[in-house]
């Protein structure tokens, strides 16, 4: 990554942090981009070059989530099954989770009818990209009812962790908790979807 590039990393991270922060204080809907630029440092048109809409401010790592996960499927090993590699991609996702993020997530969504249309959004589009990843074609529904079923498990998975973030569970408990519900949601699903891939 060249200076530039770096400096431009760095910006948005800041944004993203400054955002959070406020959000997290005040509620997503109570900030402005004017705001969020401020506390940032930048303009408000710095802060749209960054992110397309305020939502995006929330969602700031969800590309290089979506990289990853596709990444999971591309460079999974040689006889490695896709939903395998996408087990084992989701559960090292959840146990390395940060728990101070998701709870100002879990608040921020529970407030906001924005940021719950615009995670809807996002899940849509990783079902999609996943699909096609997979090889969709005309004819084949299989590409994109796997990707629709791993979505639908990971969605169930943040759901019921967010939840339990609310009722104040207690960290390790939750953590323990939700890694073995997803581990049985995946195991399920393999039953159910072991001849593809």
């Amino acid at each position: 990554m060249n200076t530039r590039q770096l400096r431009k990393e760095e910006t948005r991270a800041r944004i993203a942090a400054a955002a959070l922060e406020l959000f997290a204080e005040r509620g997503f809907e109570r900030v402005s981009v004017a705001e969020v630029a401020a506390a940032a440092g930048v303009t408000e048109k710095t802060v749209f070059n960054h992110f397309a809409t305020k939502e995006d401010l929330v969602y700031f790592e969800d590309q290089a989530f979506e990289d990853a996960l596709l990444g999971a499927v591309r460079d999974r090993g040689a006889g490695t099954p896709v939903l395998v590699a996408l087990r084992g991609f989701f559960l090292e996702a959840y146990a390395r989770g940060a728990q101070r993020r998701a709870t100002t997530l879990a608040e921020l969504l529970a407030s906001s009818a924005a940021l719950r249309v615009r995670e809807r959004e996002i899940l849509a589009r990783y079902a999609d990209r996943l699909a096609e990843e997979l090889g969709a074609r005309p004819g084949d529904l299989r590409p994109a009812v796997v990707a629709t079923a791993v979505i639908g498990v990971h969605q169930a998975v943040i759901a019921g962790y967010r939840e339990g973030l609310l009722a104040r569970e207690p960290a390790a408990a939750l953590d323990r908790r939700m890694l073995a519900a997803a581990g049985e949601a995946f195991d399920l699903l393999a039953d159910g979807l072991a001849g593809f891939g």
